[in-house]
């Protein structure tokens, strides 16, 4: 099903709005294993939207694959809609700037991307016309974004963090800063682009940053979202026993939209081990080294900071699934320790 947004649907800003006219939700409270078990119902959304009007997709087959990190680098999504009619296809390949997936189950749709329109094209596969996008989540404003100002003595670093927003003009809002941090001694010139005085100020501060559906969060380095812990295990729809590899923990689960970028997820310590004895004989047996070649610490209570979350989906198809890397809530990761590349061109080549 396809719907015209009217233009009270989407602000001035270019923010999307639920079709009520409430804001969708950014993120979300945790969820308890007993919240979780309603995954039946498979739903999405994809919403395009420019300069006060859009187009929803509702009712035909998407697919879509989302990579989201704790990196200053865009997350990024590939999007799939098959058969749109030849004028709302023309609308999204020339028209609009903006798209946002909601997806999940019935009653439970919640925001899992939201960005800029990098790439859009269209081709034809067997019988159906499937029109593709590429998008990338604050990407205008990671590119673009730049600074040139003077710090005054008395100045906090969350003081720099709200002029970074305001010199935004893409889109990016301000969303969790947890950022800390004592006024200056003396006053500072700051000249550059944003993306680099924010991986400074990150260095500076032990944190990392990275723009998520649209809104700046920060969050210390050996910190988390102030938010409740989401219990993954078999009774709340994993579908693969959590395994240690290089990245870290890797848990793969049903579609979850509420698990997030710096979020917390619940594993049992026991499944984890289970997987590492399995690699291990697996190891002995075959003469292979298949175990991890870096150490990840298993925290006592199970409770593990998300770093990487891919989502995956088909309306019309058995994959619905969010695998997830974390880390130990008592192993912190390093800081932002480089400015943000400038050549990012190469991190979005169509295939």
């Amino acid at each position: 099903m396809l719907h015209r947004v009217k233009a009270g649907q989407i602000s001035k800003s270019g923010k999307f709005r639920a079709l009520s006219g409430a804001p969708f939700p950014f993120g979300g409270q945790g969820m308890s294993s007993a919240g979780n078990n309603r995954q039946w119902l498979r739903q999405a959304q994809v919403v395009f939207g420019t300069n006060g009007s859009g187009l929803l997709v509702s009712k035909l087959r998407i697919q879509f694959e989302i990579i989201k990190t704790i990196d200053p680098a865009p997350n990024t999504a590939q999007i799939k809609i098959f058969n749109l009619a030849p004028n709302n296809e023309q609308s999204v390949l020339t028209e609009y700037e903006q798209v946002m997936i909601n997806a999940g189950y019935q009653g439970t749709q919640r925001l899992i991307f939201e960005g800029n329109i990098k790439h859009a094209f269209h081709f034809r596969e067997k019988a159906d016309l499937i029109t593709q996008i590429e998008a990338a989540d604050g990407d205008k404003d990671y590119r673009n974004a730049v600074m040139n100002l003077t710090l005054a003595a008395g100045t906090t670093p969350a003081d720099l963090v709200t002029k970074a927003v305001a010199s935004m003009t893409g889109g990016t809002t301000l969303g969790y800063n947890g950022i800390t941090g004592t006024p200056r001694i003396r006053g500072k010139v700051i000249s550059g682009m944003t993306r680099d005085v924010l991986s400074r100020l990150g260095r500076e501060t032990g944190s990392n940053w990275s723009i998520q559906d649209g809104q700046l969060q920060i969050v210390a380095a050996d910190a988390v979202l102030p938010n409740q812990a989401i219990v993954v295990n078999a009774a709340t729809g994993m579908l693969k026993a959590p395994e240690i590899n290089d990245r870290g923990i890797r848990v793969t689960c049903l579609l979850n939209p509420q698990i997030r970028i710096n979020g917390v997820l619940q594993l049992d310590n026991n499944d984890i081990m289970l997987k590492l004895r399995k690699q291990r004989t697996l190891s002995k047996n075959t003469r292979k080294q298949t175990q991890p070649t870096t150490t990840v610490k298993l925290n006592a209570d199970g409770l593990y900071k998300v770093i990487r979350v891919d989502h995956r989906g088909d309306t019309h198809s058995s994959q619905w699934e969010t695998e997830s890397y974390c880390i130990g809530l008592n192993q912190s990761i390093t800081a932002t320790t480089q400015p943000a590349p400038v050549d990012v061109d190469a991190l979005y080549q169509e295939e």
